[in-house]
C-alpha cells in the first residue's frame, strides 16, 4: 500500500517539475492586436490564450482573472488537469502581456 502511494506522489512531483520547465520558455511579453479599447476580464483570458497558443504552449490556458488597482488584468494560467503554475499580466495601457513574478523582467518590444 505504502509503495502505492509513493509511486502516486512521485509522479504528482514530477508532472510539476516538468510543468516548471515549460513555464520558463514561456516568453515574458506580447503586444496585443487592439489596445484602444478598454480591457476586460473577458478580453483579457482571450488574449492570454491566443498568446499561450501562438508560443506553442496549446496544452495551457488563462483560468481565474481579475483586476488589480492599476486597472490591468492578473490571469492565472493552468495545464491540462486544471493545475497552476504561472500568472500573467495584461495591461490595461498597451495590451502588453508579461510575466507577473516579482522583481521579474518584460520585454518592451
Amino acid at each position: 500500500m505504502y509503495r502505492v502511494v509513493f509511486v502516486l506522489l512521485s509522479a504528482v512531483v514530477l508532472a510539476g517539475l516538468g510543468n516548471v520547465a515549460v513555464a520558463e520558455t514561456v516568453p515574458n511579453s506580447l503586444v496585443a492586436q487592439d489596445a484602444a479599447k478598454p480591457l476586460t476580464i473577458a478580453d483579457a483570458k482571450r488574449q492570454v490564450d491566443a498568446w499561450l497558443s501562438s508560443t506553442g504552449h496549446g496544452a495551457l490556458r488563462a483560468q481565474k482573472a481579475e483586476f488589480d488597482r492599476d486597472g490591468n488584468v492578473k490571469v492565472e494560467v493552468v495545464d491540462g488537469s486544471g493545475i497552476p503554475y504561472t500568472h500573467v499580466v495584461v495591461h490595461a495601457a498597451d495590451g502588453k502581456i508579461t510575466n507577473a513574478r516579482p522583481g521579474g523582467s518584460s520585454n518592451k518590444g
